[in-house]
C-alpha cells in the first residue's frame, strides 16, 4: 500500500465503524508490515474502542494500540507521521489512559524532525493545523513547524 492510499483510507474511515474495521482487516493482512503500517493499524485499533460499550474491551483495544505503536516506534523512532498518529490517539483518549512521557517524546520528535518529514505540503499543513488546534503546543513550539 502506498502512503497516500493509506492516509486516504484512514482519514476516510474516521468515525465510521464499518470503514475502520474494513481498513483494519486490510492492514492485518499485510505480510511484514512497515513501521508506518503498524502505526496506522495501532490508530485504527484505538478508534475501534469508541464503538464498544464494554469498558474492558475499550481498555484492551487501547492497550493493543499502544503495543503496536511501541513496535512501530522501535522500528522507526524518528518518523514524524508515526509520532503524529500516536500523538493524535493520545490527544483523543481520556487523560487517565494517556502516557505522558510518550506524549512529550512525540511532541519533541514532531518538532525536531518535521522539516525532514517525507510527506506532501497538504498533509504537512493538515498536521500543523491539527497540532495547533490540539492546544497542546506552545506558540514557540508551533513556530518551528512552520
Amino acid at each position: 500500500m502506498h502512503k497516500k492510499e493509506i492516509r486516504k483510507c484512514y482519514f476516510g474511515a474516521i468515525g465510521n465503524e464499518q470503514k475502520i474495521e474494513k481498513f483494519l482487516q486490510k492492514l492485518k493482512r499485510e505480510k511484514n508490515p512497515s513501521a508506518l503500517l503498524l502505526a496506522y493499524r495501532a490508530a485504527c485499533e484505538s478508534m475501534m474502542a469508541q464503538f464498544s460499550w464494554n469498558p474492558y474491551t475499550k481498555l484492551a483495544q487501547v492497550n493493543k494500540s499502544f503495543d503496536l505503536f511501541e513496535k512501530a516506534i522501535k522500528e522507526d523512532s524518528q518518523n514524524v507521521e508515526i509520532r503524529f498518529l500516536r500523538f493524535s490517539v493520545q490527544h483523543n483518549i481520556p487523560d487517565f489512559l494517556r502516557k505522558n512521557k510518550e506524549f512529550e517524546d512525540d511532541k519533541t520528535v514532531l518538532i525536531e524532525n518535521f522539516e525532514k518529514a517525507d510527506f506532501d505540503t497538504d498533509f504537512g499543513n493538515f498536521i500543523i493545523g491539527y497540532l495547533k488546534d490540539s492546544g497542546r503546543f506552545e506558540a514557540k513550539e508551533l513556530e518551528v513547524l512552520g
